[in-house]
């Protein structure tokens, strides 16, 4: 992928996520043998646990978004700047920012790992 192309990617899947809070949308991005790092256990099903936990975030925080703010791409792996936000009040608040980093293969996420560098 290119640069517009990763871009373009990884806002339609934080879009889907965070946006629509479209869950089944990660049977359409990821990959039969996903792997998430944050998750780690590699004895359980990883695309199933992060349905689960996007439920639950959701319904805790119904106004939460991200932010894509930056995409860089080498080879097959995909590293974006973003953050998290909930809306209060009408106001915007960053609660968390980080780097994303995606390895794809075919427009579909095999691994992901999150690291997180701001929790406000």
């Amino acid at each position: 992928m290119n640069y517009r192309e990763s871009r373009d990617f990884v806002r339609k899947y934080f879009d889907e996520l965070f946006g629509c809070h479209n869950v089944d949308a990660l049977d359409e991005f990821l990959d039969g043998s996903y792997f998430d790092d944050d998750i780690g256990d590699p004895n359980v099903d990883h695309i199933m646990n992060s349905k689960e936990f996007l439920k639950d975030l959701f319904m805790e925080n119904p106004t939460i978004g991200v932010n894509v703010l930056d995409t860089i791409t080498h080879d097959n792996v995909i590293s974006s700047f973003v953050e998290w936000y909930v809306i209060e009040n009408d106001k915007t608040r960053i609660i968390r920012k980080g780097i994303v980093i995606l390895v794809v293969h075919d427009q579909r996420i095999h691994k992901r790992h999150t690291f997180i560098y701001y929790e406000g």
